[in-house]
């Protein structure tokens, strides 16, 4: 409560309390009990002022408060279903015949009664905002929920029940609250916003039997009648019918049939964000159908809508005439910066993104706001400024309304009803009052903005001579327009637009997509005016074009967002990889957007963090599609990587290192989803150990290769290895369809690798090889870490050995991860044949040389080739085998630098030769990664690395003693 109130305010109290004494003069019994009550007392003064309703009704009908106090639901928040309990309680009391007057009575008494309750708690400071919309909505949903009851059961008596003409089954009437009502949001003096639908055409099946179209008609003329007729006691609520389909020249009430059919064919922009809120009131458990059959296709759109702004400016624009016409500035709902800009920017990310992500799809505005933070759609400041200004204006709204139970948003002009209102909201004066209300509404009106229209001024670099380039015009208009727009070479770009013109992409265009692609046209010429790669930059971005297709959105995506049009030319203009990349995953274009996209270099614990917020998107989905969400993840996660090492000169070692970053919390993630998957149907695998007690067993998944020795590049598969810690006499999972232990894992293994592996429309995740598990393809896909361990021992051959030293646990129980790492280490210690291991390795060496070499005469394979990446990578293995039963440390590291300088620092390999090797491994990997990048093999001129090679091959010889010449 405010400490300091103005003079009028004063003198409002000192009325309230004059005429509180009158009524208890006209009353004392009845007043002098309700006084009783300090809590009362001491909030009367200020809720009788800020609410002539509640005085009002309070004064006329001492006794409704009196009423209120004997209940308790005055001073605390009511129960969920006690609304619903109380108006059966008292219509069966107070309403005694099928009279319909009599129940529009009751309705109205009922009504006044808790808008009291309230209004009381509310203005008392009693109820929070959230409290107050719900009690509100909760209200009118029990109100409409009888009147419907009472309606349907008269009309039923009268032509019988209405039947569905092919089901036979009875008919309900659907209600859809809309709008506020609809997300549980009402304001206090609120109209209501309905739609009414039924199932199915037929006729009832009385003795005077009408189709259901009347009778539902009927039924909606009766509903509105009752809760919107005046009466002594006033209304109920004003029913607005007018967004049904084909508004007012529409049929009251539709079949979902003739519902679903008008939102294909005739459904609007405006349509789209009034659905948002849709929410059945009756007949809710035909809604789900409804809403995923019908609803949510036409409200939420697969793929990113940025069309959305289009007709977001469209109906602002309206709302901004309508203001003007009717001056309404100072309207805290329509005007600027008021609630409907927040409702706006808040539906308008809605409908891009909550066809992808179905958090997105809440009817409650308060409950989406905080979520565009972890979207990166909104910076965390603007959220919390848009969540404060919301709560200001639905409290100021609330204190307008409840002063006269009136349906008012605008400010008032009388120095009285200001300072008035300057009190209800705890402000010490009306100056005070406007000065918070305009700073809400300045943020509300910029966020709006920068939301709707992007920045006020181009700070971007984007300058444009047109609003649109017309690529209709004949050559010579068009080589003019480029002239405009700074182009000098004209010949090859006008050349590359002809192409783009006669091309299929452009003839099968709609009318929408070729005004958008002419705006980008616009925007992207006068970028690429003084650039040297002009014409294969352009080249680059088209191909992307028409690899988009009829998916215009993208398009939009691009108008919308001037910093990510500016992007996508920079990365063009750079890299075929990036563009191609973009060519592939379209979707890619929304990573443009974020401005974090380039200023953050990238990290496992972002990643982290995407990963979370795409877990949040995979609930409730099937299993393909939380695939495609988890290859969208990757798509991103791997593109940022790559704009970071072509664009931002990312080291090597750290692209590989974020590369195998996102390849384990994929591999974990996807881990997550197999067991879920498999436990469901059969439970979770348990063993008795020798004790007798049963545990849980549980699989890791093993990294071998690339992955295994943190060098993983863009297109790398995965070498995995699956392994599980069930053991003895009993090895049985607990679930309904019990099976053994050892066929649980082998589906787990089954499922795991089709999660990897499966197509999605957008690709697969990775190539997977498992032929690296003890006995290859005839071994078990998932075997016991026992049996591991017994094959490694006893059976597994000198390059197996090898294999191993690469190996490390990604993904499981940490304890099994520990025993995996625990025997690794054991096998190589104490289970390799070192009498003969150097010819093993020279042999395994010399084959892989004479069968994967890919080198032509003058070229060398970097990779196979003598001198190359496989003779230091086996140099090292040799190394590490050889030496690692007498210091077991040098084979904590899995990769091939720190396995190096681990034999550097044991004295065990000359440091000197240590880093010469590291420094050559490191350009022959960045040599290759580059190849990669092109597309190329890993094949270079006999002209590279010519001293590099000669040294490796010389280590070579004198550790192996005859290993062959340089080719």
């Amino acid at each position: 409560m405010t400490t300091t109130i103005s003079a009028t305010a004063r003198e409002l109290l000192a009325k309230t309390e004059g005429r509180l004494a009158t009524a208890r003069e006209d009353n004392p019994e009845i007043w002098a009990s309700i006084l009783k009550d300090s809590r009362v007392a001491e909030s009367l003064p200020r809720v009788w002022t800020c609410s002539e309703f509640v005085a009002t009704s309070c004064i006329r009908s001492p006794s409704l408060l009196a009423d209120l106090l004997a209940d308790g639901n005055l001073f605390a928040r009511a129960p969920a279903d006690w609304l619903a309990e109380e108006i059966e309680a008292r219509v069966r009391k107070e309403v005694t015949t099928d009279s319909e007057a009599e129940l529009m009575e009751f309705l109205r008494r009922f009504r006044r009664r808790n808008m009291v309750r309230i209004a009381w708690r509310d203005i008392a400071g009693w109820a929070t905002l959230d409290e107050t919309l719900h009690d509100l909505s909760k209200l009118a949903d029990v109100c409409i929920d009888l009147v419907y009851r009472r309606m349907y059961a008269a009309l039923v008596a009268r032509y019988g029940t209405p039947r569905g003409v092919e089901s036979g089954e009875a008919q309900s009437l659907m209600i859809l609250g809309m709008g506020k009502l609809g997300g549980r949001e009402l304001n206090f003096s609120s109209d209501i916003d309905l739609i009414l639908l039924y199932p199915e055409d037929g006729e009832t099946d009385g003795a005077r039997g009408i189709d259901n179209a009347e009778f539902f008609l009927r039924l909606g003329q009766k509903i509105v009648q009752q809760l919107a007729t005046p009466t002594v006691e006033g209304f109920v609520y004003r029913v607005d019918l007018r967004l049904r389909p084909f508004g007012d020249s529409g049929r009251v009430a539709l079949s979902f049939t003739s519902f679903e059919h008008y939102l294909q064919q005739h459904g609007r922009d405006w349509e789209r964000y009034a659905y948002v809120k849709a929410r059945a009131l009756t007949a809710k458990e035909q809604f789900h159908s409804l809403y995923d059959e019908v609803l949510r296709p036409f409200v939420y759109r697969r793929y990113l809508d940025f069309s959305v702004f289009e007709s977001l400016r469209d109906m602002k624009a309206m709302i901004a005439r309508e203001v003007e016409r009717r001056e309404l500035k100072d309207n805290i709902k329509l005007g600027p910066g008021g609630i409907r800009e927040i409702e706006f920017i808040v539906q308008a990310f809605q409908l891009i993104r909550g066809g992808s992500d179905r958090r997105l799809q809440s009817r409650e505005l308060r409950v989406i706001l905080p979520q565009l933070v972890g979207q990166r759609l909104l910076r965390e400041g603007a959220v919390q400024e848009l969540q404060a200004a919301y709560e200001y204006l639905r409290v100021l709204e609330n204190r307008l309304q409840q002063w006269n139970d009136e349906q008012t948003h605008q400010l008032p002009e009388d120095a009285v009803a200001r300072e008035r209102l300057a009190f209800s909201m705890n402000a010490a004066s009306w100056d005070e009052l406007a000065a918070t209300t305009n700073a809400h509404r300045q943020r509300v009106e910029r966020y709006f903005t920068q939301t709707v229209f992007g920045p006020g001024e181009r700070t971007d670099g984007i300058t444009t001579v047109a609003e649109t380039f017309d690529l209709d015009a004949d050559a010579v208009e068009r080589a003019r327009m480029l002239t405009n727009c700074g182009v000098t070479d004209l010949e090859p770009i006008n050349a590359r637009l002809e192409d783009l013109r006669t091309g299929t992409y452009y003839r099968r265009l709609d009318e929408t997509g070729r005004r958008r692609l002419r705006e980008l046209l616009a925007r992207i010429l006068p970028m690429l005016a003084s650039s040297a790669t002009a014409t294969t930059t352009l080249a680059r971005i088209l191909r992307i074009f028409e690899m988009i297709g009829g998916r215009t959105v993208y398009l939009a995506l691009l108008t919308e967002n001037a910093a990510a049009l500016r992007r996508l030319v920079e990365l063009c203009a750079r890299s075929q990889f990036l563009a191609d990349q973009i060519a592939a995953q379209p979707l890619l274009l929304d990573e443009l957007i974020d401005e974090r996209f380039i200023e953050e270099a990238p990290s496992r614990a972002q990643f982290a963090v995407d990963l979370a917020a795409s877990r949040g998107r995979m609930q409730h989905e099937d299993p393909e599609r939380q695939v495609e969400i988890l290859r969208h993840f990757q798509g991103a996660a791997t593109f940022r990587v790559a704009v970071a090492d072509l664009t931002a000169g990312l080291p090597l070692m750290k692209v590989s290192d974020r590369l195998t970053d996102i390849a384990e919390l994929i591999v974990q993630e996807t881990l997550s989803l197999a067991w879920a998957q498999i436990t469901q149907k059969h439970g979770v695998p348990r063993y008795t150990d020798e004790r007798g007690e049963s545990h849980a067993a549980s699989m890791i998944v093993v990294a071998y290769g690339k992955l295994g020795g943190l060098e993983l590049g863009y297109g790398s598969d995965l070498d995995l290895v699956f392994l599980h810690d069930s053991s003895g006499e009993s090895q049985k999972t607990d679930g309904p369809q019990s099976v053994e232990n050892t066929v649980f894992f082998q589906r787990l293994g089954q499922r795991l690798v089709h999660l990897l592996t499966v197509h999605t429309a957008s690709g697969r995740l990775y190539e997977v090889d498992t032929r690296l598990r003890p006995g290859g393809n005839r071994g078990l896909l998932v075997q016991s870490l026992a049996a591991f361990r017994e094959y490694e021992f006893h059976e597994a051959w000198t390059w197996e050995h090898q294999s191993l030293l690469r190996a490390r646990a990604v993904a499981g129980d940490p304890r099994v991860c520990e025993e995996f790492e625990q025997a690794r280490i054991d096998v190589l210690r104490k289970a390799v044949r070192r009498e003969g291991l150097k010819d093993e390795v020279r042999k395994m060496r010399q084959r892989m040389r004479d069968n994967l070499s890919k080198a032509r005469p003058g070229q060398v394979d970097l990779k196979q080739d003598a001198g190359g990446v496989a003779d230091l990578e086996f140099l090292v293995q040799f190394w590490m085998l050889e030496w690692a039963d007498r210091y077991p440390e040098i084979v904590t590291f899995s990769d091939n630098i720190r396995q190096l300088e681990s034999l550097g620092s044991g004295n065990l390999v000359p440091q000197s030769r240590v880093d010469f090797l590291v420094d050559t491994y490191r350009k022959y990997r960045q040599r290759l990664h580059r190849l990669a990048l092109d597309g190329a093999k890993n094949v270079v001129s006999d002209t590279e690395f010519v001293e590099e090679r000669r040294g490796v091959v010389e280590v070579w010889q004198e550790v192996m003693r005859g290993a062959g010449d340089l080719r």
